[in-house]
């Protein structure tokens, strides 16, 4: 009999604490609890704008410590043409930290889009894109392999003092060199390394007798080359 009722008792004390702990997780949970006071934006900007950064933040940011819900603040964030990465954290006990990791462009694709330094696109207005940008074009999926390609011949024909402002590839994935003074080096399909050796090889001697700028290079040739020649910069003034 006693144990009985030991065991109703305790079932009795199991169900209270059971309530008082749901009484307590429902309270912590309402919104008037324990509210948000503050929004700190962490991050260095130079394309985003901070106050534009806090004020996507009004709509989401308001509630409880406990019951707020990070991910739609995160959303909203990441919606900003600029913002390459977000996380948000709680600080106790009213603190919300939101860390913003912005775009870095290395590189315009096409005519409105840019590509970041891991290959991958992202459309921020035309008007807030920076000048200077290398330049390439191609097919859809190619934009890491053609900004790899880029940095390569980049790096090599700064070794003859070239600089490269931009490559294009078509659908058949033949590429054409853009360089720095308005010529272009035809190269063919493929990174062919060997064509490239070449053109470092040979250009100098092509500008080391002639005073007609080069218009054009092409590759495509299996032991030589074919200079296409512009007209002397005095017969252009």
């Amino acid at each position: 009999m006693r144990r009985g009722l030991r065991l109703v008792w305790l079932g009795g004390v199991a169900v209270l604490l059971m309530a008082l702990v749901t009484k307590g997780v429902e309270r912590l949970l309402h919104p008037e609890t324990l509210p948000v006071r503050s929004v700190v934006i962490e991050g260095d900007f130079q394309y985003l704008d901070r106050q534009a950064v806090s004020e996507t933040l009004v709509p989401y940011a308001s509630g409880g410590f406990f019951s707020l819900d990070l991910r739609p603040v995160e959303r909203a964030v990441e919606a900003m043409p600029w913002v390459h990465g977000v996380s948000v954290r709680r600080e106790w006990p009213d603190r919300l930290v939101v860390r913003v990791d912005e775009q870095v462009p290395v590189a315009r694709w096409g005519e409105t889009a840019l590509l970041n330094q891991y290959g991958e696109l992202f459309h921020p207005p035309v008007e807030t894109q920076p000048e200077g940008l290398p330049a390439l074009w191609g097919r859809d999926g190619r934009e890491r392999p053609l900004m790899e390609r880029y940095l390569a011949v980049q790096a090599r024909l700064a070794d003859v003092g070239l600089e490269v402002e931009g490559l294009q590839e078509d659908a058949r994935r033949s590429w054409v060199i853009r360089l720095q003074d308005g010529s272009q080096v035809v190269m063919g399909r493929g990174m062919d390394t060997d064509r490239l050796d070449r053109l470092v090889r040979m250009y100098p001697r092509l500008t080391e007798h002639r005073d007609e700028p080069i218009k054009r290079i092409d590759m495509r040739y299996t032991n030589g080359i074919a200079v296409a020649w512009g007209e002397p910069a005095e017969a252009l003034e």
